[in-house]
């Protein structure tokens, strides 16, 4: 039965409807015809590709020069089959599996028929088989490397004993003729040898052996360009010298020390074979180089560590030896404050209080007022003197740490401001269980003054209330005083800590302007902060943690 006769259209229709690229192309690689398939993989229009040279637009720049070659073995046979990677338009790769087929029809007014299949994800796919065939097979050496060379690197933080261990280590495993490591000098200008191996190893570290940081040896030059250097014969090295020590080196491989992004020496693996370093050699090594930086580097700080330390020791026990002299000044001071000036003020309280008892007649209203008014700022500068002593003793002596309930200090504290004036109206609330680690005696003192300002601060409120307690403030522990006293401007609050700062005045509110000094330098002596808010007339918070 004879095939019906079809249109050319039903057979055009057929290639177009195919998934896989269709190309009738001349002997020299012009398209003479390309199907819909090839414009949706390749990215380019039909009139993009017929009439051009369709090699070239595909596989451009080497990869042309490949495809030649490919065209040159198709002269001398029928059909053949290659795998090649493709640029589409978008500059995007992708893997086609050709077949090309030399034409016999004669009314095609083509020489080769170009059939193409995708088969990108294909050879990704067998490319990380490959990938993952080949991790496993050096893995296991790998990791029994690494783990021997860790064991050492993480305990040793001497650099001498670090890279001596380590040349010997890599000798032993790979059996090697000869390992050294170098580390760059001072001066930048040279590689020292820190560490080798074997008696060559002992003679070249006892002649001091160094390398200019140049073009001139592999040693140089990889520590210059941060680059390793592999020489499969080092007779075709140009760079290679020939050492009197290593008479018998045919192979060698440097691998430079990067720390940071700064190459910091460099690691030589020889051997008397030509070629002898497998890829698993080389990732080993690479992998062992990289760690070896890092671990050089962390010795060395742990090294100028250990010196700063002894200079920070010697430096405070300078510092020590100074502030001990600078406290017996202190204490001279404060015995002469606490003495000397005490003295006169007691003598002008003692004539002032016996020129009212003994010549008050004599003396009209104003003179009495006079002999008063002498009187109190006498005693109020006494009171201050007072206040000053307490102060300086604060930044002196031991801190004696305990446990401190400040719950019940609290309280103890509030009963005894009742007691003083128990016909005011104020209410305390004192959160429970409110235990801390410090010293009780100034954490006492802190309180004192804490609650004391509160009480003071509510004397004009017919009803008070005072709270002490706890909460969690941006995250930490914060303690606090809060009252319904006078409160303050929160412009000045900067003012609150200073020595004899007021926002109140003497008349309005007693006090020497200590108080807070004091309570901030208690708080600051347990490693901790205080600060305050308030609002006129609702009264003021002050916080602190320890």
């Amino acid at each position: 039965m004879d095939a019906p006769d079809l249109p050319p259209s039903f057979y055009t229709q057929i290639i177009d409807e195919t998934p896989a690229m269709i190309c009738l192309l001349r002997r020299d690689g012009t398209a003479v015809f390309v199907n819909r398939a090839t414009e949706r993989i390749t990215g380019y229009a039909a009139l993009d590709l017929i009439g051009k040279d369709f090699w070239r637009i595909l596989h451009p720049g080497e990869q042309y020069h490949q495809v030649e070659e490919i065209l040159h073995l198709f002269s001398e046979v029928d059909v053949l089959d290659y795998e090649m990677e493709m640029t589409t338009r978008e500059g995007l790769r992708r893997t086609i599996a050709w077949t090309l087929y030399n034409s016999n029809q004669q009314d095609l007014s083509a020489d080769l028929v170009a059939y193409g299949m995708d088969v990108t994800k294909r050879s990704q796919a067998e490319r990380q088989r490959e990938q993952l065939l080949y991790d496993l097979t050096h893995r296991s050496r790998l990791m029994e490397l690494t783990a021997e060379v860790s064991t050492v690197l993480s305990t040793i933080l001497d650099v001498s004993i670090l890279v001596n261990r380590t040349v010997e280590q890599i000798k032993e495993h790979f059996g090697s003729y000869y390992v050294g490591l170098f580390l760059v000098d001072e001066t930048v200008k040279y590689a020292e040898l820190r560490a080798g191996t074997g008696e060559a190893g002992q003679q070249m570290l006892a002649d001091g052996h160094k390398l200019k940081i140049d073009d001139d040896s592999t040693i140089g030059w990889t520590v210059k360009h941060s680059r390793a250097r592999l020489a499969l014969d080092v007779r075709q090295d140009s760079m290679h010298f020939d050492n009197p020590y290593l008479p018998l080196t045919r192979s060698e491989l440097v691998l430079p020390l990067i720390s940071q992004g700064v190459c910091i020496g460099a690691l030589t693996v020889q051997s008397q074979y030509e070629a002898d370093f497998t890829q698993d050699d080389l990732v080993i090594l690479e992998l062992m180089a990289e760690q070896l930086a890092v671990v050089i580097e962390n010795a060395r700080l742990y090294e100028a560590v250990q010196g700063y330390a002894s200079e920070l020791e010697k430096r405070v026990a300078e510092r020590t030896t100074e502030l001990t002299a600078v406290n017996r000044e202190l204490e001279a001071f404060a015995y002469s404050v606490s003495h000397d000036l005490r003295a006169p003020l007691r003598a002008i309280d003692g004539f002032s209080q016996a020129l009212l008892e003994d010549y008050l007649p004599e003396l009209d209203e104003q003179g009495q007022d006079y002999l008063r008014r002498i009187q109190a700022a006498s005693r109020r500068m006494g009171q201050l003197i007072n206040d000053l002593l307490k102060l300086s003793r604060l930044t002196r002596g031991e801190m004696n740490y305990e446990s401190v309930n400040l719950s019940l200090m609290a309280r103890k504290l509030a009963d005894e401001l009742r007691n003083h004036d128990p016909q005011r109206q104020v209410e305390f609330i004192i959160e429970p269980d409110l235990v801390v680690s410090g010293d009780a005696r100034l954490l006492q003192i802190a309180l004192e003054n804490l609650l004391g300002n509160a009480w003071k601060f509510t004397s004009k409120q017919p009803q008070a209330t005072i709270e002490f307690g706890r909460r969690n403030k941006n995250g930490k522990l914060t303690f606090f005083v809060r009252d319904t006293g006078a409160g303050f401007e929160m412009t000045y609050a900067n003012k609150l800590f200073g020595a004899f700062q007021r926002l109140h005045p003497a008349k309005e509110f007693e006090g020497s302007g200590i108080g807070l000094v004091t309570v901030q330098r208690i708080i600051h002596r347990h490693g901790g902060q205080i600060w305050a808010e308030g609002e006129v007339g609702k009264g003021a918070t002050f916080y602190f943690t320890l």
